[in-house]
């Protein structure tokens, strides 16, 4: 027998080791790794679920990556990526300008 075949003879013969489990360390670890996921919430309070309260509004801004403003991505019209927060500002609309009307003075 050459020694490759003896090497893989060897790799294919070995059983991997059965490891018995204990239950109970089993449980008390599920049951630790559950407690530590679990968040406590706290209940809103009465002023701002109610209303009374005003949240202060901030001001949109541009999003910007490495000090130049991001464009939006066309492809997810939901979202608008030009913008910290997902959505751009409303436009305000200008006043319309009443035309002039120009007359000419004739000489006489």
């Amino acid at each position: 027998m050459n020694w490759l075949k003896k090497f893989w003879v060897a790799l294919t013969t070995y059983e991997t080791p059965v490891k018995e489990v204990d239950e109970l360390k089993k449980a008390r670890v599920v049951k630790d790794a559950i407690e530590d996921a679990t968040v406590d919430l706290k209940p809103l309070e009465e002023g701002v679920a109610s209303g009374k309260v005003k949240v202060k509004e901030t001001k949109p801004k541009r999003a910007r990556k490495k000090g130049r403003y991001v464009g939006d991505d066309k492809s997810t019209p939901d979202v608008n990526e030009a913008w910290e927060g997902g959505k751009a500002p409303t436009k305000k609309s200008k006043p319309k300008k009443k035309p002039v009307k120009i007359t000419r003075v004739k000489k006489k």
